[in-house]
Order: C-alpha cells, then sequence, then structure tokens
C-alpha cells in the first residue's frame, strides 16, 4: 500500500519540486535585482555628494573672483602708498584666501601657457612672458582667473 501512495503523490512531488525550483529562481533574480537597486542608490548618493561638493567649489570661485580684483588694487595702493597698516590688513586678506585654497600663478618669465594665461600683445615669436598685466590665479588647483600677459 504504500508504494502506491508514493507512486500516485510522485507527480504532485514532481509538481511541488518544480514549483520549488521555480520559487528558487525567483528569489534569485529579486536578490540580483535588490543588489543592483543599492548599488544604484549608493552610486546616486556619491554621485550628489561630488556635485555638491562641486557647486560649493563654483561659488567659492565665483566670490573669490570677486574679491581678487580689490585685493590688487589694496597691493597696488600698499606698494604706492609705502603704508604699514595697509600692507598689514592685505597681507592678512590673502593668508586667509590662501587658507581656503587659493594661490597665485607665476608666470613671468615663463613660456606662454595657454591653460593659464591670456595673450594682450606679442613681440616678434612671442613665446616668453616680458609683463604680466592681470595675475593669475588657482583655487584648489583649478585655474579660476587666467593671467593677462604680454609675450616678447
Amino acid at each position: 500500500m504504500k508504494k502506491q501512495n508514493v507512486n500516485n503523490s510522485s507527480p504532485e512531488l514532481n509538481n511541488c519540486k518544480k514549483e520549488i525550483k521555480n520559487l528558487k529562481k525567483t528569489i534569485a533574480l529579486y536578490q540580483e535585482k535588490e543588489r543592483r537597486a543599492l548599488a544604484d542608490y549608493q552610486n546616486l548618493l556619491r554621485q550628489s555628494q561630488q556635485q555638491r561638493a562641486h557647486l560649493i567649489k563654483l561659488a567659492n570661485a565665483d566670490l573669490l573672483l570677486s574679491i581678487l580684483e580689490p585685493l590688487e588694487h589694496l597691493r597696488t595702493a600698499s606698494q604706492q602708498l609705502q603704508d604699514q597698516g595697509l600692507e598689514i590688513i592685505t597681507n592678512q586678506l590673502w593668508k586667509s584666501l590662501q587658507a581656503i585654497g587659493l594661490e597665485e600663478v607665476e608666470v613671468l618669465n615663463k613660456k606662454f601657457d595657454v591653460n593659464t594665461m591670456e595673450v594682450l600683445d606679442k613681440n616678434a615669436k612671442g613665446e616668453k612672458v616680458i609683463e604680466v598685466l592681470r595675475k593669475a590665479y588657482r583655487l584648489n588647483g583649478e585655474i579660476i582667473q587666467h593671467a593677462r600677459v604680454i609675450l616678447d
């Protein structure tokens, strides 16, 4: 009798095994989708953090660009007036700007570099900078203001 029950339930058992196999495949499929969704979410978080940092950097660059011209005027006035108080204030301002990543790019007597300079005038071959009309500045490694130069 027992053999008959086993034989009779054999198609049911096979159906159950097939259903279990299909359910395992479905579970694996959903687990893979979950892993991909989690990876996409992590990529989205990383990308949004990078975009936020870039926007903050750009905002700082715009602010610094608006400060650079008055800074140059202060430096010129300090040199012409020979006023120690004005020189101290100019130096303090410059040190504060350096602390947030601003640096001056030296271009005088250097070979022309299109990445850091704009040519306003040139003589003969025009490869070497002989005069700087406006300084170049870099913020955290990125040029925010090109130097305006005259080449020999």
